[in-house]
């Protein structure tokens, strides 16, 4: 019994300190360390800029995307639109152009408030997600159309598990990597972070597409475990309807989650 009730506490120990390193790493680096972790700063950018597209726009990717997620998806019982997630959003009015595609399950979410701001600014009342938002995407049902906005840290989202079938992400796993300043490990502990999120909160066999270019490398070691298939690895590619990657001002990954 004892040498159980051992076990138990030293299980329960190791818990709390796994919990305690994850506090610590959600909290805001200082002033002198990374902007890029800090919420002021974003609030500041999204404030003085009106709009700005990390990487590339909609209409430059959508070929790529919509290839990989098409606007029905075949499930079990029936087809059924992709449940999508934009890490992110901020300021980036073109995703509104790939909401008006058809991608109309869509949620989205930025670490600073005023990012979501305007974000509801870019989309307008009417394309808005009617009602209380209560993070479970799983549940939608089929009229509840509309684009979910929330404030969430991409290191600790609020979503429940398998609540999307596609995540598309342009440049956000970079700033969570910068955020780490010039302490590479901190940084790729971010990033793991965040990664790990996406995994739970992805569908078994759903896509994640990252545009990325400032932290290709540690994206793609971030990716590389169990819970990912490499279905785009950033070389030149072509769509079957004859779209070339090299348009794209970054560099595509895909993954499909196993």
């Amino acid at each position: 019994i004892i040498k159980n009730r051992c076990a138990v506490t030293k299980e329960r120990y190791q818990r709390q300190m796994v919990r305690m390193e994850h506090d610590k790493l959600l909290e805001e680096p200082g002033e002198t360390e990374s902007n890029f972790g800090r919420m002021g700063y974003w609030n500041d950018f999204y404030e003085s800029n009106d709009e700005f597209s990390w990487y590339s726009e909609w209409s430059d990717i959508s070929p790529f995307f919509m290839e990989l997620v098409p606007l029905q998806m075949d499930n079990d019982d029936n087809s059924q639109m992709p449940r999508v997630l934009l890490p992110g959003i901020g300021n980036d009015g073109s995703m509104v152009d790939m909401y008006d595609a058809g991608y109309k399950y869509m949620t989205a979410f930025d670490y600073a408030p005023e990012g979501v701001e305007c974000a509801k600014r870019f989309f307008g009342e009417e394309r808005l997600l009617k009602g209380d938002s209560n993070s479970k995407a799983s549940l939608r049902q089929p009229e509840e159309e509309g684009v979910d906005l929330q404030i969430a840290d991409a290191r600790d989202l609020p979503f429940e598990d398998c609540s999307f079938d596609a995540i598309l992400e342009k440049g956000t796993l970079d700033a969570v990597y910068l955020s780490g300043a010039a302490n590479k490990e901190i940084s790729m502990k971010h990033l793991s972070m965040a990664v790990s999120e996406l995994a739970r909160v992805t569908t078994k066999g759903g896509i994640v597409m990252s545009i990325t270019a400032a932290c290709a490398d540690a994206v793609v070691k971030a990716f590389t475990n169990d819970n990912w298939q490499t279905i785009r690895d950033g070389d030149f590619y072509i769509t079957e309807d004859g779209y070339s990657s090299n348009n794209v001002d970054a560099i595509i990954y895909a993954w499909k989650r196993l």
